[in-house]
């Protein structure tokens, strides 16, 4: 059968045991005033009892199957091959790598607003010294003014500290979770509905 047809199958085995259990007596009381046809419960009970056992049995069958085929199929989700358990394991966890994304977003546009915020406020500071350096009485100089620009910035400037090249990092992780997640579910349909298991 098809990996599709044994997780339909899986759904159906998960609702039969829910009924066979509700229906299932496995002990009971029997007195002089509740009599039991004894013969007749203990044929119930060990009925009852492998019903639920072959369906368990069953169930088990399928669930290990699809587990041996999830991790030896391969699927290719936007480019990147993967076991089937490897694709359906990043589909569960997809929503830690958006939230490392998020933060990444996040300190990167906290950063750069504050780097200009500080050069901003710095360039309006060099600009008052220099506006002062040009009042004083004396002609200044060209060189002075740029003497005094290089000090200033030397001393003031601030600097984005990224080892990780964040503005690209960020692009590229952002289109890689894109792209699997628009990919991933009709690949691993198209995957169950072409693998075929024996159970």
């Amino acid at each position: 059968m098809s990996v599709t047809q044994a997780l339909a199958e899986l759904k159906l085995l998960r609702k039969r045991f829910e009924g066979a259990l509700d229906g299932a007596t496995f002990v009971t009381l029997r007195t002089k005033s509740r009599p039991v046809d004894t013969d007749k419960f203990n044929k119930s009970a060990q009925s009852s009892y492998q019903s639920f056992k072959d369906l368990l049995d069953r169930y088990n069958r399928l669930k290990a199957a699809i587990v041996v085929s999830n991790a030896t199929a391969k699927v290719t989700v936007a480019g990147r091959e993967y076991t089937v358990a490897e694709a359906v394991e990043r589909k569960r966890s997809i929503d830690t790598e958006r939230t490392c994304l998020q933060k990444m977003q996040q300190q990167w546009k906290d950063v750069k607003q504050n780097y200009e915020v500080h050069n901003n406020f710095q360039q309006e500071r060099l600009d008052k010294l220099i506006l002062q350096e040009l009042g004083k009485d004396n002609k200044t100089s060209v060189e002075v003014v740029q003497n005094l620009t290089d000090a200033f910035w030397k001393n003031n400037k601030a600097e984005i500290v990224d080892p990780l090249g964040l503005e690209e990092k960020i692009s590229v992780y952002k289109k890689d979770i894109e792209d699997f997640e628009s990919n991933v579910d009709w690949v691993l349909s198209e995957s169950n509905g072409r693998v075929m298991i024996t159970v």
